[in-house]
């Protein structure tokens, strides 16, 4: 007696007549014909049943801001920070609150099931991560939504940065996150590295740091995460997101940086939707694409 069968499904690699079987939260049997009761069965009419989309970046407590408090002009991820900047003081939670379970009732209805959304903990009231946590309760039973503490201003650089963020933390944001091109040095962004990553180490959390999120090729704070994920035994528990200045190091320098980072067990996540729209604004021609090196990595 199985918990639930889908029936007469096309999966993605072609195959259709598809039977599925599912019994405690687990798939137990995919072929045609499955001879078997259960407590449900869903016909799926020969439709694609697939896993879920999973968006593993995004900013929900930014989610359908677009235009306030104004447009952003130069379209450079710098003014965009500063908007976010000029905003905070107006946020309410209610409708942070508002605006991402609309997002949220979108996704689902896309198949997107799982999201990892950074938050920001620059903010001393924590109004955001009180709404996302509230967010990530109300949509459980449909939707993964994974919190990662941001420090948006940079640790570092941000009055009481690192204080808010441990704040988010105990609160229950699930993941350790950063910003070290935004600090005001190299040295700095180097040092909130290590901090956050033994801050996550510590407590047992993952790690996911916007990570050289520019068009500088000296930009190389990827190659201090790999380090310290390697330092620390985190092995697949942490990951750079970005990572765009990789798009003008040369061949040599990232010839050693993508051994580090696959030693480091570090993931890279690339976003090129928001970074093929921001980066190489600064750029007459030739213009750079700011993104990644998806195909090496």
């Amino acid at each position: 007696m199985l918990d639930l069968i889908l029936r007469n499904c096309t999966l993605t690699d072609g195959r259709t007549g598809i039977d599925i079987g599912i019994e405690a939260d687990r798939i137990v049997a995919v072929m045609p014909n499955l001879v078997a009761t259960a407590g449900e069965t869903i016909e799926a009419g020969g439709q694609l049943v697939t896993a879920p989309f999973v968006d593993a970046h995004f900013h929900m407590d930014s989610t359908l801001s677009y235009g306030l408090p104004r447009i952003n002009q130069s379209g450079t991820l710098l003014e965009g920070i500063a908007l976010w900047g000029e905003l905070k003081p107006f946020l309410t939670q209610e409708l942070l609150v508002e605006r991402a379970l609309a997002y949220c009732d979108w996704a689902v209805a896309k198949g997107l099931l799982a999201i990892r959304s950074h938050v920001d903990v620059c903010d001393p009231r924590l109004l955001a991560v009180d709404a996302l946590l509230h967010v990530r309760d109300k949509v459980k039973p449909y939707l993964d939504l994974q919190l990662v503490a941001f420090p948006q201003d940079g640790l570092l650089r941000a009055p009481g940065g690192l204080a808010n963020l441990i704040r988010a933390l105990d609160k229950g944001v699930d993941v350790v996150g950063g910003i070290p091109h935004f600090e005001r040095t190299m040295s700095e962004g180097a040092e909130s590295v290590r901090i956050l990553c033994e801050l996550a180490a510590e407590r047992g959390l993952r790690v996911d740091m916007h990570c050289d999120e520019s068009d500088d090729p000296m930009s190389r704070h990827i190659e201090t995460l790999a380090f310290h994920a390697q330092r620390l035994g985190m092995q697949g528990r942490v990951t750079g997101s970005h990572l765009t200045s990789m798009h003008s190091m040369d061949n040599y320098y990232v010839s050693k940086l993508i051994p580090l980072m696959h030693e480091a067990g570090v993931a890279a996540i690339a976003n090129p939707l928001i970074n093929i729209t921001l980066q190489g604004r600064h750029d007459s021609y030739p213009k750079r694409r700011g993104m990644t090196r998806v195909p090496e990595l």
